[in-house]
Parts: C-alpha cells; sequence; structure tokens
C-alpha cells in the first residue's frame, strides 16, 4: 500500500485516497521513511516533513526511485517547492 509522510491535514487527504498514513513529529521522520523505502510501492512525504531527512537520503531515493518517491506540499502552509523547471534549466545549461 502507498505511504504517506506529513502532517495531520494532509495526510487526511491521502488517507481517504487509499494511502497508509504517517503523521511525523521532526525526529520521527527518518525511520518512517526508511521504513516506507522498504516496504511500500510508492512513498509521498511532504515538503517539511522531507526537511528533517538527511539531504543525501533524500537525494539517493529520489533518483533511485524504487519506490517512487513524491514531494508534495502542504495543505496548509509550509515551505514551498523547489522551483523545478529552474534547476533543469541551469543543469542543462539553457537558463534565459
Amino acid at each position: 500500500m502507498p505511504v504517506f509522510i506529513g502532517d495531520e491535514l494532509t495526510g487526511a487527504g491521502f488517507r481517504l485516497a487509499g494511502l497508509r498514513v504517517f503523521e511525523a513529529e521532526p525526529g520521527e521522520v527518518e525511520p518512517l521513511f526508511r521504513q516506507a523505502l522498504d516496504q511500500a510501492p510508492l512513498v509521498i512525504i511532504t515538503a517539511r516533513a522531507s526537511s528533517d531527512l538527511p539531504p543525501s537520503l533524500l537525494e539517493d531515493a529520489v533518483r533511485r526511485a524504487q519506490p517512487p518517491v513524491t514531494i508534495v506540499p502542504e495543505a496548509f502552509g509550509g515551505p514551498a517547492l523547489p522551483d523545478i523547471e529552474h534547476e533543469v534549466r541551469a543543469a542543462l545549461g539553457v537558463e534565459s
């Protein structure tokens, strides 16, 4: 079953969609994330929860894509998501 890790409000929507939901407090995110990577076919984590992970762990999980890992914004508030378009253009050297 796909897994969601994040806040209670956002988790409520994912629970309705049939995901297994973990409402993680700071310090609880990394063990939950590692467990989800080992057991779930899909991992969805909020931007705020992902900020509690070591950057290398998150980058490796996203790059490996086994299981796919998606970072989503919180339903209300929370940090902004990265500007993926800018990052891709910069990586390709086509920054305008």
